[in-house]
């Protein structure tokens, strides 16, 4: 759903100024909007982005943090890509949007619910109940933010304080010496959480980014040109064209 809308986007821009806005800068512009609407705010995004020639490496894809990072991991993963503490406790709390499949969070309940001092017991207990329908379809879904779900706001951090953190990643935010200050704070004072996010997020949009004659601006934001037009040749002559 986000692709296809980033797509149309896209195209309405290319129709009017053809080959001028990349897919990156109409994603960080969309990006900017949906959390302005949502309650957030706003960020001063740079443009001038260009496109990628190539899909992202699988190397980077498998970098990515994981859900049952614990805090040094996720300082380790951040710093890797010169992310500091104050980025990965401010991006995280971009977890106020979003859901989780069970397979995500099961760690987080133990048969003994009652021993584990990480997740509130109530809270536990909901979540293995929820999760006990999920086999095998793997379907079911439990919101990242419990409290404002569809609301852009600090009280993800909320969660973390009453141990309803859905993600060992992100309950341990509240509980490891390097994190739980800051955790805090932003749990207390929204316009802090803010500030910091906004930072974080220009920093880390800035990354690996291409500008001038670097990369080129996508016809199609799914493929680079020459694979576009490899696709479109094909159809034309009516070879398969799902390359």
């Amino acid at each position: 759903m986000a692709l296809e809308l980033i797509e149309d986007i896209h195209a309405g821009v290319e129709g009017t100024c053809p080959r001028t806005v990349s897919c990156a800068d109409v994603t960080v512009l969309a990006t900017r909007d949906a959390l302005l609407q949502a309650g957030g705010p706003y960020i001063d995004f740079p443009l001038g982005r260009r496109d990628g020639l190539t899909p992202a490496s699988p190397d980077l894809v498998l970098a990515l943090p994981a859900p049952s990072f614990d805090v040094p991991t996720l300082i380790s993963s951040f710093g890797n890509r010169s992310l500091g503490v104050a980025d990965l406790v401010a991006l995280s709390g971009a977890h106020a949007f979003g859901v989780a499949h069970c397979p995500s969070f099961s760690d987080r309940f133990t048969p003994i619910i009652d021993a584990n001092p990480a997740i509130g017991p109530k809270f536990a207990k909901m979540l293995q109940a929820k999760c006990a329908k999920d086999v095998p379809e793997g379907t079911v879904t439990q919101a990242l933010d419990g409290l404002t779900p569809k609301v852009f706001d600090n009280l993800y951090y909320t969660d973390l304080i009453t141990r309803r953190g859905l993600l060992k990643s992100d309950q341990g935010l509240i509980d490891h010496s390097d994190t739980k200050g800051m955790a805090a704070q932003f749990a207390l004072n929204q316009l802090v959480f803010f500030n910091q996010f906004a930072n974080s997020m220009v920093k880390m949009s800035n990354m690996d980014v291409l500008t001038g004659s670097q990369g080129e601006i996508r016809l199609n934001c799914a493929v680079p040109n020459a694979r576009a037009e490899g696709i479109q040749t094909a159809g034309n002559e009516g070879h398969a064209s799902n390359m």
